[in-house]
């Protein structure tokens, strides 16, 4: 379990050292998977649980981001009607960008890992 919990974390900072590119929470994903091994099951749960360890520091980041936008006037003003549908739809796709993508991308690691002899090892590139 401890060690589950370390690989999610190297997954989650894995999507925060690269989240200037897009879909890197693909790569967070797949490396906690990668570095864990298991099945498809486990692969999945772990990139899910970086996606969740990930999302807590891009949300900080993202609340002011989203305070700028609306400050610039993109999206919808705070004072209008429909401004609390428009943020639970914005807080739902970024929840499904950064949760969804990495556990997508914990898949992908256990195909790598069980497909390839691709080297994913953490330890082997930090």
């Amino acid at each position: 379990m401890r060690e589950s919990v370390t690989n999610a974390g190297i997954g989650a900072l894995v999507t925060i050292a690269l989240s200037f590119v897009p879909f890197s929470s693909v790569a967070g994903g797949a490396v906690a998977a990668a570095n864990n091994g298991g099945r498809y099951r486990t692969g999945l749960w772990l990139g899910t649980l970086a996606g969740i360890c990930a999302m807590v520091p891009l949300f900080a980041l993202f609340i002011p981001a989203l305070y700028i936008a609306s400050l610039l006037g993109f999206g919808i003003p705070p004072g209008a009607p429909g401004y609390d549908l428009f943020l639970a739809l914005v807080f739902a796709f970024f929840l499904l960008y950064t949760v969804g993508l990495s556990a997508l991308g914990g898949l992908g690691g256990v195909w790598v890992s069980v497909h390839t002899d691709w080297d994913m090892d953490a330890d082997h590139w930090l």
